[in-house]
């Protein structure tokens, strides 16, 4: 196999592992699409097996092909880690880590995390890229991240992985700056589930958690016509509109500074489900990425302490 692979061999199947066509994965291993089936065409000749099979326009992987374009990935991804760890050092650094980040990590774990790093270790590269929980595994099991943050929600165990809990922020009601309930010392559930709300996206955790608020009320809001799980544009939204929304505390506090939103004097929620970080259980994390994952331990223990002095200062409550 070692003789009869070629670079832009695995290139293309790396493409492939990605993009939902041929074509697609042609142009991002900048090849013509003849050329792309050529290439699949004596792989498959060198190797004595049919890697892929047509379903009308569309090529499908046989079993052969699926466990080629997921090795062909992992590959692709440590060579491309490999190039920015060596980049790094030419350029007087002492190594890189790409880190996928869901984006209910991005407002405050993330940045207190590469805050500490920078820090301790100045020297060290980081690369960032946001993405849903799905994408971000994906890049990771194809290489193209050493590590991930955010809620995992992959419906059960998966030995493949190793997960390490940060921690569970609760979640606040907040409102937009101009909203009538803005500047209201006391409030209620019954004065806010009279509103008109901005829902988390079905099957997401949020939404979990705020139909298990709407289950303990035994009400319902009367109106929830955007369901959304995008924080700007929600943000936005409520700025243009008299909407309630819930948020993380840890991302309330972060608007809330800025002016964008309002945290409503209402008990906090539980927190649907803890951020964690995640990595692959057969490969080994550098040491770069090590002194990250430090980082990130040490931002969650910070963000819990900030939590647990505002309780003790007394959060705003509200009545029954």
């Amino acid at each position: 196999m070692r003789k009869r692979l070629r670079m832009r061999q695995l290139e293309l199947l790396a493409a492939l592992d990605r993009a939902p066509t041929l074509s697609a994965a042609a142009r991002e291993a900048h090849l013509s699409q003849p050329a792309a089936s050529k290439l699949l065409n004596t792989l498959a000749a060198d190797l004595g097996l049919a890697l892929f099979e047509r379903a009308g326009r569309t090529l499908r992987p046989t079993a052969a092909g699926r466990a080629l374009l997921r090795r062909a990935s992992t590959l692709i991804g440590d060579l491309d880690r490999a190039q920015g760890e060596l980049e790094a050092i030419e350029a007087g650094l002492v190594g890189s880590i790409s880190v996928g980040a869901g984006v209910g990590s991005c407002y405050a774990l993330v940045p207190r995390a590469l805050e500490h790093l920078l820090e301790s270790a100045p020297n060290i590269s980081v690369r960032v890229r946001e993405g849903t929980i799905s994408e971000l595994i994906g890049g990771l099991r194809g290489g193209r991240f050493d590590l991930i943050v955010g809620r995992l929600d992959i419906g059960g165990p998966d030995p493949t992985l190793a997960i390490e809990e940060l921690y569970n922020p609760a979640m606040n009601v907040v409102c937009g700056p101009h909203h009538p309930l803005a500047r209201t010392s006391t409030l209620s559930w019954s004065d806010v589930i009279e509103q008109e709300w901005i829902l988390p996206e079905a099957g997401t955790p949020m939404r979990g958690g705020v139909e298990a608020l709407f289950a303990r009320v035994r009400r319902r809001p009367s109106r929830t016509l955007i369901e959304s799980s995008s924080i700007q544009t929600n943000v936005g939204l409520m700025g243009q509109r008299d909407l309630l929304w819930v948020l993380s505390a840890d991302i309330a506090g972060y608007f809330a500074k800025l002016g964008a939103v309002r945290i409503l004097p209402l008990p906090r929620l539980p927190g649907p489900s803890p951020l964690v970080l995640v990595y692959l259980q057969d490969r080994g994390l550098s040491p770069a990425s090590l002194r990250l994952v430090d980082g990130l331990k040490q931002a969650a223990r910070d963000l819990r302490s900030a939590k647990n002095e505002s309780a003790a200062r007394g959060s705003p409550r509200g009545r029954s």
